[in-house]
């Protein structure tokens, strides 16, 4: 079996990059997502999408922070 498609966006818990993550997941796409904190609330949304528990990871990283790119 072929591992799936990655894809990486960057903010992934802004509203226009959700949709992206969203769609990319429901074209079967393995999504690595930055947001500022994992941990957020906010960012609950994008667990709960769905193929999300396979195939979306998150990643702290602040894109206004250097370091922590």
């Amino acid at each position: 079996m072929a591992s799936p498609r990655r894809a990486c966006v960057t903010g992934g818990g802004s509203y226009v990059a959700s949709w992206l993550v969203k769609l990319l997941l429901s074209r079967g796409y393995a999504v690595h997502a930055t947001v500022r904190d994992p941990c957020d609330p906010k960012n609950a949304c994008l667990e709960q999408l769905d193929g999300a528990s396979e195939n979306l990871r998150l990643f702290k990283a602040d894109m206004l922070d250097y370091g922590s790119v």
